[in-house]
């Protein structure tokens, strides 16, 4: 039930926000909710569905843009930067602004709040950065002709020079230190290469875009050394300094965020759909304005359709097929993240991969490897050749990958959907008629 409801919540944030202004709506639906939780004896259970209807309506609340004055007239905006400028040569540059004032042409100042999409020339903001972006609004986004850093604090100084030489470390490597650069920090030139593309096409972005699974992989690489420097217990409380750390370079992206508080969650012994649903809450809370974050809107919907898919899933596919453990997981967890995901995928893109069901896996793998490599090389420069040999493998992987055909049609995805039905009914038979069998 949490699973589903945090689904729900997710879906209905993304493309029906004015459901949680509707109370004729909402609090029947928190009542019944709350009913359900209940009867399940759970009223922690209860509680927590209440709060995420209510974190989420107040988030939308606070990232959702109103101004003071009609979009038509502003020519400037006023705000801090809560998402580092997405920097591409020869183009423009992407950042997500948090505004608190805009000024018309006369340069009078009206208030305003929310998160604004603004597509600027060159420029180099990170999170924390107050600026002034003078332009115009055509439709959602603000195209600001100049974008200048009015104050920047002291944490930006320090994530600034700590991001540079990370960059400086890694340029040796080229492209391959530039890619490195952006699965460690999500920061970084997007340059002419194609592979960001391929992924993309290859329904593999979200390996290239900062997760939780790259917190795994920094989890994975740094703990069994600490543990045999530190012991386990003392070695645990350091991964999650560094965690915290690589969560504040990356600008606290709340994908990560969401991440990380799961894991301090799930550390501290709560049932994980406990966690799961207090993760919704907390990450709301702290950042109101993620809320419309896709990011953290596809690290959602994926999780539900995993946790509610994925162990049936896979009990079902060794049931029918003798594949290995570790194959039949994976491509139980990436058929049952596209199932979920596969709706918004198709509004927001308007196409989709369904072969990602089977290439996440190897990539998934190649990505760990990629990023363990780059954090080697961050430290010992003159291994750079050993990066830039993976990348060109890498590369050739993703444009292999980019040849599968993309759905543009809703056609595809009710095939998956009635195969995995299908799945689970065969399997589900099988167990049946084995276990009939035994006890005979």
């Amino acid at each position: 039930m949490g699973y589903i409801a945090v689904l729900a919540a997710m879906y209905l944030a993304w493309f029906y926000p004015d459901f949680f202004s509707r109370p004729l709506i909402v609090v029947p639906a928190f009542s019944l909710l709350a009913m359900l939780g209940l009867k399940r004896k759970k009223e922690g259970f209860a509680v927590m569905i209440l709060l995420m209807f209510i974190v989420t309506m107040s988030a939308l609340a606070e990232a959702c843009p109103s101004f003071a004055v009609d979009e038509g007239k502003i020519s400037a905006l006023y705000g801090s930067v809560i998402q580092d400028s997405s920097q591409k040569k020869y183009r423009s540059t992407g950042l997500r602004l948090l505004v608190y004032a805009a000024a018309d042409k006369k340069g009078n100042l009206y208030s305003a709040n929310g998160s604004v999409y603004v597509i600027a020339g060159q420029c180099d903001v990170i999170y924390g950065d107050e600026v002034k972006c003078i332009g115009r609004f055509s439709g959602p986004v603000f195209y600001a002709d100049s974008c200048n850093i009015v104050e920047r604090e002291l944490e930006a100084v320090f994530r600034q020079k700590a991001m540079s030489w990370i960059k400086n470390r890694l340029d040796s490597a080229g492209d391959a230190g530039e890619l490195g650069m952006r699965l460690l920090l999500g920061y970084g030139y997007d340059g002419d290469f194609g592979l960001s593309e391929n992924a993309r096409k290859a329904g593999l972005a979200h390996v290239l875009a900062l997760s939780g699974m790259h917190l795994s992989i920094i989890a994975s690489v740094i703990t069994k050394p600490l543990s045999i420097v530190f012991g386990k217990k003392r070695a645990g409380r350091i991964v999650n300094i560094v965690l915290l750390f690589f969560s504040y370079l990356s600008g606290w992206r709340p994908s990560l965020m969401r991440a990380f508080i799961f894991r301090m969650l799930l550390s501290r012994h709560i049932d994980m759909e406990e966690a799961f649903m207090l993760s919704y809450i907390l990450l709301f809370m702290l950042f109101p304005y993620a809320v419309i974050d896709l990011g953290a809107v596809y690290s959602f919907i994926s999780l539900s359709g995993i946790f509610i898919l994925s162990d049936k899933l896979d009990e079902n596919i060794r049931s029918i097929l003798p594949i290995p453990y570790s194959l039949s997981v994976s491509c139980a967890a990436s058929a049952s993240a596209i199932a979920a995901t596969v709706p918004l995928t198709f509004m927001v893109f308007s196409g989709y991969q369904i072969g990602a069901i089977v290439t996440s896996f190897p990539f998934s793998f190649l990505i760990s490897l990629y990023m363990g490599v780059t954090l080697i090389v961050l430290f010992i420069p003159c291994l750079s050749p050993i990066l830039q040999l993976l990348y060109g493998i890498m590369e050739k992987a993703f444009s292999l990958s980019a040849s599968f055909p993309e759905a543009f049609a809703i056609t595809p995805y009710i095939y998956l959907v009635i195969t995995i039905m299908t799945v689970m009914i065969t399997g589900s038979l099988i167990r049946w008629a084995v276990d009939r069998k035994t006890r005979k």
